[in-house]
């Protein structure tokens, strides 16, 4: 199908462009305590030949960074409220480089549930990259862990921020980090969470290339701003879809705070961003972030009809 042309829709009160939010950085002023140089890292090791299933970022979904904040922590109330509004995947925070992997206990209670309710259940984290070696250790726990009744993450996708959260991103960094994470991750779909594609990171030093051999799919960070949803969203999926599958992430919280515009995005703009993602080749698209929507965006999300995957 040809791509959806782009359409103007009134963003009133935009200031300057605003800088990409992060999702979820443990802290603006933490930073790891080592920095391993890069000279002393260890070779990447190459991407391993993967064709997993991309069944569970078909859809619809939503994101979860604090579970305590999402639904009260009620991991019943997210499941059902995953399931009124049509979605087949919530993306969980599962761990990071201060922490480690630490969402066992949450996993074990959501997981179960949702799995039975047919959502799938992708677990994200945030890796520095000060020490990819350790932040591999950590991932690979996360992609190694099982429920009790032996249910496991249906994918896995780190956080690909840039030195404004902190990170040190590099080419050999990072091949680094998903060269130790793919093989553990096996069958397991792996997820490259990244940013938005514009002109200047595109052509720039944004690892995209060097990123895509390792995984399965790109989620855009597709945060528009005063940017118009489809034109936007458009600018991701026709550059990063000649690597990889793409699904896409739309913004679900107001940007004011972070400088941007403020008030959170209109029903317009989230069905004109679901639409448009749709209609051009997304495998799926989801909204960051489940405690900040606004009732708007999620009666907006519910109505919007995505062809559904099978259900397990």
């Amino acid at each position: 199908m040809a791509p959806t042309e782009a359409v103007s829709l009134p963003l009133p009160g935009c200031p300057p462009p605003l800088r990409p939010p992060g999702t979820g950085t443990p802290g603006t002023s933490w930073r790891p305590p080592r920095l391993v140089p890069e000279a002393q890292l260890p070779a990447p090791q190459p991407a391993p030949t993967v064709a997993n299933s991309l069944k569970s970022l078909e859809g619809k979904g939503m994101w979860i960074w604090k579970t305590r904040e999402t639904e009260a922590g009620d991991v019943d109330a997210v499941v059902a409220k995953a399931v009124a509004s049509g979605l087949t995947q919530i993306w969980v925070r599962v761990g990071d480089s201060r922490d480690g992997f630490y969402a066992a206990d949450y996993l074990s209670r959501i997981v179960p549930r949702a799995h039975k309710a047919g959502v799938a259940v992708i677990g994200w984290g945030f890796p520095f990259l000060h020490d990819p070696v350790s932040d591999a250790a950590w991932s690979t726990e996360a992609v190694s862990w099982r429920a009790p009744d032996g249910s496991r993450l249906d994918g896995f996708s780190p956080d690909i921020e840039l030195a404004s959260e902190g990170v040190v991103l590099t080419e050999r960094r990072i091949t680094l980090y998903l060269g130790l994470v793919r093989p553990a991750a096996g069958d397991m779909l792996m997820v490259a969470t990244v940013y938005r594609a514009t002109e200047a990171r595109w052509t720039g030093t944004y690892p995209y290339r060097a990123i895509a051999p390792y995984v399965d799919a790109f989620a855009p960070m597709v945060y528009w701003g005063c940017v118009e949803p489809g034109t936007a969203t458009l600018e991701s999926l026709e550059r990063l879809a000649t690597l990889k599958p793409v699904h896409v992430i739309g913004q679900g919280y107001d940007s004011g705070p972070e400088g941007g515009r403020a008030g959170s995005p209109s029903a317009a703009e989230t069905v004109r961003f679901l639409d448009v993602a749709r209609r051009n080749g997304a495998v799926g698209a989801s909204l960051w972030v489940w405690q900040f929507m606004s009732a708007e965006q999620w009666e907006a999300l519910s109505a919007f009809t995505w062809p559904q995957p099978v259900r397990r």
